[in-house]
């Protein structure tokens, strides 16, 4: 089947995304999402597939394919470098470990619920989802739901992450920070997340500069500081650096990641609304060491990055 015939009107005058999404088929929904089906098509009656989606996971779902921002970065994401990036690893940690193994998690949920999400957080666009999750984590004492907060398609993992970006990290259990310290702590340690533990290459955009270039070079040391989505599959992570539109000073980069320790990354794949994409979450706090740097002046990526992580301290 042609695009251009997924994206056909029929005579019903709706496309069959519009159809799939309103009848409530998600796998179908999926499956024309994966083919290029259009999501900005309307129909006779002036909907979007958006517009007609009958559940909130159909809503995810088109949504993501319209906000290809998750596995890719508009900037260098990394704290800069240090030759003591493990080092500080260790010491984050130490303090995040309590969190992810207290028996009372469900507690520090409640805590983040109120203290962040309900103040900090209700104006971002679908709240209401996100809250929805951690009542069920709450509820069935079951973090699995954070994570799923965290994938659906919503303005929580953005925020989240920009809110990680501007912590001073010597300050990461201050009562201001507690809320997010809680929220990695459990993601990053609980007992439940065993299963999900990834080892091996995962696979991130950049759209960095040639000034960020600089201050990097083979050898050096980095911490991440947000929760970074990746994928397993190197295509996956490429066709979304090839839709992404850039400036001339903006350089498409590829960061190929070898996750070596046991909790560094999630694979999360089975719980994403797109199991296709793979993906692999990087937690924060985790240490990389650069060991390779490649510039391809007339190809894309322009730019090539192979990061190991260091070892455990």
């Amino acid at each position: 089947m042609s695009l251009e015939e997924i994206n056909k009107l029929e005579p019903n005058g709706s496309t069959a995304l519009h159809v799939a999404a309103y009848r409530g088929h998600e796998e179908i929904v999926e499956l024309l999402l994966q083919k290029g089906a259009s999501y900005t098509t309307m129909n006779r009656y002036d909907c979007t597939p958006l517009d007609e989606a009958k559940s909130d996971k159909i809503k995810q779902m088109i949504r993501r394919r319209m906000n290809k921002t998750r596995f890719i970065s508009e900037s260098i994401e990394w704290i800069l470098q240090t030759d003591k990036a493990d080092f500080q690893a260790h010491q984050y940690w130490k303090k995040l470990e309590t969190y992810g193994r207290d028996p009372q998690f469900h507690k520090l949920i409640e805590y983040i619920k109120r203290n962040y999400l309900e103040k900090d957080l209700q104006s971002i666009e679908d709240i209401d989802i996100v809250i929805k999750y951690f009542n069920i984590a709450i509820n069935k004492r079951d973090p699995v739901y954070l994570l799923q907060a965290y994938t659906a398609e919503t303005g929580f993992y953005s925020t989240l992450n920009i809110h990680l970006t501007q912590l001073h990290l010597e300050n990461l259990t201050d009562n201001e920070n507690l809320s997010r310290a809680y929220y990695i702590g459990i993601i990053a340690r609980h007992p439940k997340f065993e299963t999900f533990s990834y080892t091996g290459k995962a696979y991130r955009g950049m759209m960095i500069t040639n000034n960020d270039l600089k201050q990097y070079e083979i050898g050096t040391r980095i911490l991440t500081k947000t929760f970074s989505s990746s994928s397993k599959l190197l295509d996956i992570a490429l066709g979304f650096l090839a839709d992404k539109c850039h400036t001339d000073d903006q350089l498409s980069t590829i960061c190929t990641y070898e996750i070596r320790n046991q909790r560094t990354a999630l694979d999360i794949q089975d719980i994403s609304l797109f199991q296709y994409e793979a993906e692999v979450l990087i937690l924060p706090y985790s240490a990389f060491k650069i060991i390779d740097i490649q510039i391809n002046k007339d190809k894309l990526p322009n730019v090539e990055i192979r990061l190991k992580e260091c070892e455990p301290w």
